[in-house]
């Protein structure tokens, strides 16, 4: 007799599909849902989970057609990028680098390319996977999320966005509407890698370093725990006041640095310090 397969596959529960075409329209939709509202930006995690039924939304707002939040805009020493925009746009270069190469590069290691032309910035963002590439990286960047309520516009320092995994500081009816990116001076350095068995997987861990000593901006900062990015902010402000040397940035040393935080407790912290090591090396090896 033939076993019966494990697989299940299932379909997303009913609901009311809404498609915008600004922002506004989309506050206002979410005002009238209420918490049964869900905005689905790029989809690409959103989907699945309804597809699972993780998510079951009664409302889904469809940001798609908002050709507004695809904006991009540099202004002096700040690049605004609208939520929309694709993570493909930003590999392709449509996107001004506010740090030379590293946004071209943190988005081309995102999945594949079918994701990375659905896949948006904004949206993974407000997702909150802590093994996501754009959180960890917008922590190191020190970007500030404009967002919009029926209250108005807000802005929102990354290191408040994210309370916790999975989990953003929005209200109700309120959404991004752009990512402001402070510009870095000719002379910042910046690192990132990620430790993952295929593309298609999520990070086991993940290392991001900006060091811009112009500015005096420095940041340190682990993505993939269970927890949001983590900033090093005794490691960045030591980094500050000296770059480091060949031997700071050797597994060892690397796993002596982090060795001990209670967010690393449960983690394999030779992934934790081998991601460290190569970021540091990009940033400073040569």
């Amino acid at each position: 007799m033939k076993e019966p397969s494990l697989d299940v596959c299932m379909d997303a529960a009913h609901f009311d599909y809404v498609r915008v075409l600004c922002a506004e329209e989309a506050v206002n939709v979410l005002a009238q849902c209420g918490e049964r509202g869900v905005v689905m930006a790029g989809g690409q995690s959103l989907i699945p989970q309804m597809s699972l039924r993780s998510t079951v939304p009664h409302v889904l707002v469809d940001l798609g057609q908002a050709t507004e939040l695809r904006m991009i805009e540099a202004h002096g020493d700040t690049v605004m990028v609208g939520a929309m925009v694709t993570h493909a746009m930003i590999e392709d270069g449509l996107v001004p680098d506010p740090v030379a190469g590293m946004l071209p590069y943190v988005a081309h290691g995102i999945a594949h390319r079918d994701v990375r032309n659905r896949g948006t910035l904004g949206g993974t963002a407000c997702w909150a996977d802590p093994c996501a590439d754009w959180p960890t990286a917008l922590v190191a960047l020190d970007a500030t999320m404009v967002t919009l309520s029926p209250e108005g516009e807000r802005r929102i320092p990354i290191t408040r966005f994210y309370p916790e995994a999975f989990t953003n500081a929005l209200g109700t009816a309120e959404i991004v509407t752009s990512i402001s990116l402070p510009r870095s001076s000719k002379r910042a350095r910046w690192g990132y890698y990620k430790v993952t068995r295929t593309v298609s997987e999520s990070a086991d861990a993940i290392a991001a370093v900006i060091s811009d000593p112009e500015r005096g901006a420095s940041r340190v900062v682990l993505g993939g725990l269970k927890c949001p990015p983590l900033i090093l902010a005794d490691v960045s402000k030591a980094f500050a006041e000296r770059p480091p040397d060949l031997p700071a940035m050797r597994l060892e040393a690397c796993e002596e640095m982090i060795e001990g935080l209670p967010a690393l407790a449960d983690a394999n912290l030779h992934n934790y310090a081998f991601a460290l090591s190569r970021a540091l090396r990009s940033a400073f090896g040569a």
